[in-house]
């Protein structure tokens, strides 16, 4: 077959499959073809020389002496292979590669540099034999890099929870922020109600009196104004009935004035005021009524290495054995006495707020929201969701019987999980809500009941402690299938309370050992976090929650609460 072209067809259809070719290499020429004036589309790269070639110039480049040992790439794999750009030629010579390192002046250069500008340094290689040489610290460096990633992602993850903590704070505040404000609109809205029915009740009182000072001042005018008319009509009177008025009249004379003296003189002016108190004026008047925003420095706390102070030892009155301990809102303590049956709020300073006696025995808490918490019962078995009030008095909501004793309890997001005594070993885990409806069971082989505690992480696991085993478990309420052992060893003796500081690191108080210990998220034993500590008898509860400015470490002993802090 003959095919003719028209010569501007001919061009048309060059341009069109230059154009295809240009698309599919990215429109990158040959550097080799484009120094001899000609345009060539590249099809490989030498990473080497930093040229892009044609399919002629590789079958040059790679017979070439100085370049038959570089190796060429496909022009589709340079962005792949060379994510950082090198100019590997001279910035003074640029016909010139770089051949030499300048360890003096920490730079590469070509030979003629080398020659030149470098003669007299001291320590000067060639690129090869530096390459060769620091080659073995390859791996040392990616170690290097690799702790230096890893410090990177553990910060972005502090930065990024930091932001999640701030943004909730932030809420919270505002939240705060509006409460307070409610409650300031709802008590003016009060204190003006009982002012205008204050008011209102004067205003009545002091109009009752004019209104009966005015009739008799009427009654005396009209009396007054009667006598004068008949006294000014007396010649149309006989003699002697004129007579008699006269005597009447002027026998009443000094006793209206008696009556108008008396009534003067009880009478008094008024005016109508209100008188705001010193506290209601001084807010009215403030220049910040509610208060102001302050950011407050919250320092970094190495839970793995820095060190418990006892801050403060706490005996509560009329109480023994206190078997465990929560945070409210970061201000108050709820802490339960297992021997007198007692539960009592305490501030953040040790002081007894309020108390109630409870039904049964308690032993474990778990607080919930807006200032509800619920506590576990021995004898009889129940579980008691309760509430602070705003007078700091504590109301039970709601009573849960259950069909044996229940020991450790805690809260998974909105859900409150029970463990039930059982006979022998095993666990038996109950579901409820926050409002105490019952929603699933689970049974889990592993551990016993009896005197164990619960703890829920943030990633939705359960721990639980093995007093008798002396070990420590981990379960997930969405699996019922069996628990995953983190720790049994000696050096854990009857653990009973069980708790997470922020970082997952999980602290055990041993009754039979008084001591607490402490383990990573995996439940790698990190070390013995306090010890030898005399106040530290027999601990049961432990929790490392904010309480007022700072994390605090809290554990209930057989008479004391303690409260310890982490130094920085």
């Amino acid at each position: 077959y003959h095919v003719t072209y028209h010569e501007d067809q001919w061009i048309n259809t060059k341009q069109s499959v230059s154009n295809e070719e240009n698309m599919e290499n990215n429109g990158k020429f040959c550097d080799y073809c484009n120094r001899q004036g000609n345009v060539k589309m590249a099809t490989s790269w030498c990473p080497e020389c930093d040229d892009r070639l044609c399919k002629n110039c590789v079958k040059f480049h790679q017979v070439n002496r100085l370049t038959m040992e570089h190796s060429v790439y496909n022009t589709a794999e340079e962005n792949q292979i060379s994510s950082v750009k090198i100019d590997l030629f001279c910035k003074q010579h640029s016909s010139n590669k770089l051949e030499v390192y300048c360890f003096d002046h920490e730079e590469p250069c070509c030979l003629m540099c080398a020659t030149i500008i470098h003669r007299n340094c001291e320590k000067v290689g060639t690129l090869n034999d530096c390459s060769q040489k620091y080659a073995k610290n390859i791996p040392s460096i990616c170690a290097e890099m690799e702790k230096l990633r890893k410090a990177s992602v553990a910060e972005i993850a502090r930065v990024r929870c930091d932001m999640e903590c701030f943004k909730n704070e932030s809420k919270d505040v505002e939240h705060r922020i509006k409460t307070m404000t409610a409650k300031t609109i709802i008590a003016l809205k009060e204190k003006e109600r009982v002012l205008l029915e204050n008011l209102e009740k004067t205003k009545l009182e002091r109009e009752f009196i004019l209104v009966k000072t005015l009739d008799e001042y009427l009654d005396i005018r009209k009396t007054v104004e009667d006598s004068i008319r008949i006294l000014k009509k007396n010649d149309r009177l006989p003699n002697i009935a004129f007579l008699l008025e006269l005597m009447r009249i002027g026998k009443t004379v000094p006793e209206i004035h008696i009556y108008i003296e008396e009534l003067q003189k009880n009478y008094q002016t008024f005016v109508v005021d209100v008188h705001f108190d010193d506290a209601f004026t001084s807010v009215h008047s403030s220049s910040n009524p509610f208060g102001e925003i302050k950011l407050k420095t919250k320092h970094k706390i190495d839970y793995r290495s820095g060190q418990l102070e006892l801050e403060r030892s706490v005996t509560v009155e009329g109480s023994s054995y206190l078997s465990d301990a929560d945070v409210i809102d970061g201000r108050y303590i709820v802490t339960t006495c297992e021997e007198s049956k007692m539960l009592y709020i305490l501030d953040v300073n040790g002081r007894q707020l309020s108390s109630l006696k409870l039904r049964g025995c308690p032993w474990s808490i778990a607080v919930l929201q807006n200032q509800c918490f619920c506590v576990s019962l021995r004898d009889p078995g129940c579980i008691c969701i309760l509430e602070m009030q705003k007078n700091l008095s504590i109301t039970t909501l709601k009573e849960l019987k259950m069909p044996q004793n229940v020991w450790g309890i805690c809260a998974v997001e909105d859900k409150i999980v029970a463990s039930i005594e059982t006979q022998g070993h095993g666990q038996v885990f109950r579901f409820y809500d926050h409002e105490g409806n019952y929603s699933d069971e689970h049974k889990i082989a592993q551990g016993e009941s009896q005197c164990g505690t619960l703890h829920a992480t943030t990633s939705k696991c359960i721990l639980f402690t093995h007093p008798s085993g002396n070990s420590i478990f981990s379960v997930d309420p969405d699996n019922s299938e069996g628990a995953t052992k983190l720790y049994s060893g000696n050096n854990m003796k009857y653990p009973i309370g069980l708790t997470c500081d922020p970082e997952e690191n999980i602290y055990v108080a041993c009754f039979g050992s008084n001591s607490i210990l402490q383990f990573n998220g995996n439940g790698k034993f990190l070390r013995e976090i306090l010890h030898k500590d005399l106040s530290l008898q027999n601990p049961y509860g432990i929790r490392v929650k904010g309480l007022g400015d700072n994390i605090k470490l809290i554990v209930t002993t057989m008479d004391k609460l303690l409260i310890y802090r982490f130094n920085q």
